[in-house]
């Protein structure tokens, strides 16, 4: 049993999955495979029901792109999908964009289709402004409840500092979470650690003081064609550590408050619960998969495995489509043959 993972399906040929791929891709798999829900997912990992030559679809985050072009090829094929929601992206308006079948229907022009951005920019874009227009409406989520499921993938969706260790130093790019581990305090210098999904660690913050020190440096240090070598000198000669860490108190009721948050805003939008989530980037820990027992029959990872009979509801793995047909091709070409 293969679980697929999708993001984003986009309007012309280019940094993501473009929406000709996507259907030829939804055509492969529904005369290839048997497509499944969720709950029949769960069956084989729970009861052991696991059939051959069957994929269930889903989808992360919630980007305008979905309602837009992947809703109506899954429409027109007949195939159904679970799309996971990071309630804060949401948009609270009752509009919706006009999407492909307007489009094969000659209501709209190809121009006036939305052009999606990629998925750093817009997210990127809500963490500074607070809202994207990449991400869907309350309205379209709800027109596209003939074919989607959804269920429950955090409130902020974001990444956070997992250790006190230097990858590297910010030079004007990196992940857009960076905006929120500085709380949009984000300056050329500011050392870069290795995240992981926030709900599923203690968050770090870099201390004041280092802050302080890095800001005292002035303009012209960073203009030394070595400054990311001297700084990380000097900041190993002045500081024991760079972090400090919320406590674990701190960071369970932030994982319970997030919980609560999207719980309460799922069943709003759904005027139903939801019983299946993803975790945020993949990433999770024994006390977060605890907390999804609390609220979720089933939780799916990034990992890339196929599903196996009488695994662990709460870490079922997927694997992420990306943008090619020949590694989809490889996709389903290692999986029919156990390679997973």
């Amino acid at each position: 049993m293969l679980v697929l993972l999708y993001h984003k399906v986009i309007k012309n040929p280019g940094f993501d999955l473009w929406w000709r791929t996507f259907d030829l891709q939804i055509k492969i798999l529904k005369s290839t495979y048997k497509i499944v829900s969720l709950d029949e997912v769960l069956d084989c990992v729970i009861n052991g029901k696991c059939q051959k030559n069957v994929v269930a679809i889903t989808f992360d985050d919630g980007y305008a792109d979905n309602y837009i072009y992947a809703y109506p090829i899954l429409k027109k094929h007949r195939v159904k999908a679970t799309l996971f929601l990071a309630t804060s992206r949401v948009l609270l308006e009752d509009k919706k964009r006009p999407t492909l079948l307007d489009y094969w229907e000659g209501k709209v022009s190809w121009e006036e289709l939305y052009r999606p951005k990629s998925m750093k920019d817009a997210n990127a874009e809500f963490v500074k402004q607070g809202r994207s227009t990449d991400f869907l409406t309350l309205e379209e989520i709800k027109s596209m409840r003939d074919v989607f499921s959804f269920g429950w993938h955090s409130h902020w969706h974001l990444k956070a500092f997992e250790r006190d260790e230097i990858i590297d130093f910010y030079d004007g790019d990196g992940h857009w979470s960076l905006l929120h581990a500085y709380k949009g305090d984000l300056r050329k210098g500011y050392p870069i650690f290795p995240m992981k999904g926030s709900l599923a660690i203690r968050a770090g913050s870099l201390k004041p003081e280092v802050k302080e020190f890095i800001r005292s440096l002035g303009d012209s240090f960073f203009e030394k064609r070595s400054w990311k070598k001297e700084l990380k000198e000097l900041l190993k000669r002045n500081f024991d550590s760079l972090l400090t860490f919320e406590t674990e108190e701190e960071m369970k009721s932030r994982v319970e408050e997030d919980f609560k948050t999207s719980m309460g805003l799922l069943k709003s939008f759904l005027e139903e619960s939801v019983e299946h989530g993803a975790y945020p980037f993949g990433d999770y820990s024994d006390e977060l998969k605890k907390k999804c027992g609390e609220y979720l029959r089933s939780c799916f990872t990034t990992e890339k495995m196929t599903v196996k009979p009488y695994s662990d509801p709460y870490a079922i793995p997927r694997i992420t489509v990306s943008k090619d047909i020949w590694s989809f091709f490889a996709i389903l070409t290692k999986s029919k043959l156990g390679f997973w």
